[in-house]
C-alpha cells in the first residue's frame, strides 16, 4: 500500500509539472499594467498642515487643509491697506503647488485687469502669504512624497 501511494505520488508529480509553465514577464510590461490601473488624479494622501495631520478621512484632511489655507492667506492680504475709490467684489483664482517636500509656490494668479489695476501689489502679497504658509505634509501617492497641484478661488471684496 504505502509503495502504491509513493508511486502515485511521484506520477502526480511528474505530471503536474508538465502543466507548471512559468510566462516571463519584462519590467516594461509590468510599469504598463500598472499604469494602467493608476489614477495620477486621485491621491492617497492630501497634504496637510500639523494641525490638520490628525484628521481621521481623506476629505477631512483635505477641508482642514484648504480651510487653513485660506485663513492664512485672508490674514496676511488683511495686513495691507488698500484705499480704493469704488467698491470691489471679484473673485480670483490661485494655482498653488505643494512640491513632494512640502514646499508650497504659487504657480499662478487669474484675476481681472480691474483687480490687478486697482491693487498692483496683489501679485507680490499672495506670493508673500504662500511663502510665509507653516509647515506642510507633502500629499503621498502609494506611500511616496508626490507634487499636488491645486486650483483655489479666494473673494476680493471692499465697500
Amino acid at each position: 500500500m504505502n509503495k502504491f501511494l509513493l508511486v502515485f505520488l511521484v506520477v502526480a508529480v511528474a505530471g503536474g509539472c508538465k502543466n507548471f509553465t512559468t510566462e516571463k514577464v519584462s519590467s516594461e510590461q509590468i510599469v504598463k499594467r500598472e499604469m494602467a490601473h493608476l489614477d495620477l488624479h486621485d491621491l492617497d494622501s492630501y497634504p496637510a498642515f500639523v494641525t490638520c495631520a490628525d484628521s481621521l478621512s481623506k476629505q477631512a484632511k483635505q477641508r482642514c487643509f484648504e480651510q487653513q489655507l485660506t485663513t492664512h492667506i485672508y490674514t496676511v492680504l488683511s495686513q495691507h491697506h488698500v484705499h480704493l475709490k469704488d467698491s470691489v467684489y471679484e473673485k480670483i483664482e490661485l494655482v498653488i503647488k505643494i512640491a513632494p517636500n512640502g514646499k508650497p509656490s504659487l504657480e499662478n494668479v487669474y484675476a481681472s485687469k480691474l483687480i490687478l489695476t486697482k491693487i498692483p501689489d496683489i501679485k507680490k502679497w499672495l506670493n508673500q502669504a504662500i511663502l510665509s504658509l507653516p509647515e506642510i505634509y507633502p500629499a503621498e501617492k502609494r506611500g511616496v512624497p508626490v507634487a499636488a497641484k491645486f486650483k483655489l478661488p479666494l473673494l476680493i471684496q471692499s465697500n
